[in-house]
């Protein structure tokens, strides 16, 4: 019996799998939210490039990507592809592994790789779903793996911003059709004697700035700010 995910794709069907799935995604996720999108101008249409994102919930990788002209390389857990079914999937994803655990030298090589060779990465710098002061948007500190992966690559950074992602897990919040933002910035080039941690305190002021920017355009309430899915799961669904 033919396994389509066991298939081997080339680079060409990964790119066109990965539309064909944001395809699918979006249908269902604009019809249960309202989404909210700035700056898809801004994401470059070739050549390598960062994306650095925030990362409040599972569905984040979903609502980039399906927006994006372009696909996306994202960087996840390892551990993802120690499932057989899953690990195909990714893999033809174009999904990158990396060992949150440690330094991975070998996942690092990979993306600057992939970005030398002219793709967009996607990095969510936090290692793994973060929220409240764990999260960068409110009082983490923010990694030095962009700016050296930037600095070995001598790409661009799209820095990025999502908010509200992780209202949807909630299954009742559904109807109610919360409020989701996602909002690109510039492009950060690293300063030609740029120190690391000068460039990544570029980064996250620059985060900052959009994360609130969202939050004044939109009169972004405290409830729809980066929350935990099992306090999700306890709360009353709102409408705004």
């Amino acid at each position: 019996m033919f396994d389509f995910f066991d298939f081997p794709m080339n680079q060409r069907a990964r790119d066109g799998f990965f539309f064909f799935s944001g395809v699918i995604c979006k249908r269902i996720l604009t019809l249960s939210s309202k989404m909210h999108i700035q700056g898809l101008e801004k994401i470059p249409l070739s050549g390598g490039c960062l994306l650095v994102s925030n990362h409040i919930s599972h569905f984040d990788p979903i609502i980039l990507g399906m927006y994006s002209p372009r696909p996306i390389d994202y960087v996840a857990d390892g551990k993802l592809f120690n499932d057989l079914v899953l690990s195909q999937i990714l893999t033809n994803l174009n999904v990158i592994p990396v060992d949150r655990e440690r330094m991975d030298p070998k996942a690092a090589k990979s993306i600057v790789s992939r970005l030398k060779a002219g793709r967009l990465v996607g990095l969510f710098p936090e290692r793994g779903i973060r929220h409240g002061k764990n999260s960068i948007l409110l009082g983490a500190k923010l990694s030095l793996s962009p700016a050296v992966l930037c600095q070995l690559s001598q790409c661009p950074i799209l820095p990025t911003v999502i908010v509200g992602s992780d209202l949807l897990y909630q299954p009742k919040t559904w109807f109610y059709k919360p409020r989701i933002f996602v909002k690109f910035g510039e492009l950060i080039y690293p300063g030609a004697s740029e120190k690391r941690g000068e460039l990544t305190k570029r980064i996250h002021e620059y985060l900052l700035m959009l994360f609130w920017q969202l939050v004044k355009e939109y009169n972004i309430d405290p409830f729809e700010w980066p929350c935990s899915a099992q306090q999700r799961w306890k709360e009353k669904p709102r409408r705004f």
